[in-house]
């Protein structure tokens, strides 16, 4: 791919050039790139957190007008930032053909039982502009090699418009293309997905309202969202807008010298509402049956000085019709559906290795679609992990991530195998500006 490859050779190019002038420099590269009385404008910190595939997930909105109210970003300067990962996965199995690592797709791998491939995972560009105290727009665009089929490699994945001032009032109220607010969502690994951001993150397709309240320790959420099939997992046969919602909640606390965060919420209708994995650009099988099935959310998190600790749930209203396949031969097992449910542990330490600050985290997940016995009953994902910023903007990244069972979610009781372990390596190198 002609695209893919200009894009690769610019990434390792400026990869290459910042790592060289830290090498030569021995200085941090520089925060900014265009001059303080420009229009235009860079924060790295911004970057780091909007960006992120793996940090700010969810609380977009709020973290904007966050930055607006400490001083972060100021209003009349465009904000250009810009983030890139590019990786070399090394995977082994011990089932041919399978390689259930989340994320990435199973027409992706090779046929046989090991891959070596490098991949362009993602790379960003957004800008970020405010007229005035009030009023703020976002707009991000991505390009990736793993798009799912039917969308296009590059992307605009989120634009809204902000109503808000965290000086004046704690509501605002956001209008476009956005992540949700719906759980956490967020990953202590450099790259590997969570379990739950995998099975439950709502990335929408259509414009969606967010209204939001930020108090000094609650905060709430409420996004309409348009019924129909979203990018992610938001679904609902009634295809008016409204007919579909997401609720958030969260309140931050201190205890015991950590501070503390619990969060929960609720979406009104899912994916997992009918008999066939109905996931776009992929011909599923026929829907027979089809019933609103919501989500609920719970997580908390804890930080104290390097620790990190997070755990999150999330599961389905009621069972997955898919889980429950049409009667077979009585030589096969028959399902009897079961809620599809999501949990992730992690844990991360932040310390410095010959002074570049450097995360060590460790992050387990489980995803439940069936019933004991079933073979699409349970997958499990270990991923380990070190990340060192080599400069201020420029990352490097080792993960080891152990992979239990093969569960597409198309047509899962034909294709799951419960048996099946996979290994997998992977060096990236992660550049924002």
């Amino acid at each position: 791919m002609f695209h893919s490859t200009k894009l690769t050779l610019a990434l390792a190019i400026a990869i290459a050039g910042s790592c060289s002038l830290n090498l030569l420099m021995a200085e941090p590269a520089s925060d900014k790139i265009f001059s303080e009385s420009f229009i235009l404008d860079t924060n790295l910190e911004y970057s780091k957190e909007m960006l992120s595939a793996q940090r700010t997930v969810v609380n977009k909105v709020p973290y904007l007008l966050e930055s607006y109210e400490s001083g972060l970003l100021e209003p009349g300067k465009i904000y250009l930032s810009g983030h890139a990962i590019y990786s070399q996965y090394y995977e082994r199995t011990d089932t041919a053909g399978k390689f259930p690592i989340l994320g990435r797709f199973p027409n992706q791998h090779t046929s046989g039982t090991s891959a070596d491939e490098s991949i362009l995972d993602m790379a960003d560009v957004s800008l970020t502009y405010a007229a005035n105290d009030w009023v703020s727009v976002f707009v991000h665009g991505i390009y990736t090699d793993l798009q799912f089929p039917t969308q296009e490699e590059a992307q605009i994945r989120e634009a809204f418009i902000t109503f808000g001032n965290l000086a004046e009032s704690p509501w605002y109220l956001s209008v476009g293309r956005m992540t949700a607010n719906f759980g956490h969502q967020g990953s202590y690994n450099p790259v590997t997905h969570s379990v739950n951001n995998h099975f439950f993150r709502i990335d929408t397709d259509d414009a969606a309202v967010e209204l939001g309240y930020i108090g000094e320790d609650w905060r709430f959420a409420f996004t309409a969202l348009n019924g129909g099939r979203q990018l992610r997992v938001a679904d609902n046969p009634n295809n008016s807008f409204g007919s579909n919602f997401a609720i958030s909640t969260q309140y931050d606390t201190e205890l015991a010298g950590w501070d503390v965060s619990v969060g929960g919420g609720y979406l009104y209708s899912s994916i997992y509402d009918s008999d066939s994995a109905n996931h776009p650009g992929v011909a599923p099988d026929p829907l027979t049956t089809r019933e609103r099935n919501g989500l609920l959310n719970t997580w908390v998190e804890a930080k104290k000085g390097p620790y990190s600790i997070m755990a999150e749930y999330t599961q389905t209203e009621r069972d997955w019709p898919a889980t429950a396949p049409a009667p077979a031969p009585p030589t096969f097992r028959v399902s009897k559906g079961a809620a599809v449910q999501g949990l992730t542990l992690q844990a991360a330490y932040d310390t410095e290795i010959l002074s570049k600050d450097t995360r060590f985290s460790l992050v387990y997940g489980k995803g439940i679609l069936g019933n004991d016995g079933d073979e699409w009953e349970s997958l499990q994902q270990l991923a380990a992990g070190v990340e060192t910023y080599l400069t201020d903007n420029f990352a490097v990244s080792l993960e080891y991530v152990y992979n239990r069972s093969f569960i597409p979610l198309i047509k899962l009781d034909r294709t799951a195998i419960r048996d099946v372990d996979t290994e997998t390596f992977i060096i990236s190198g992660t550049l924002f500006f």
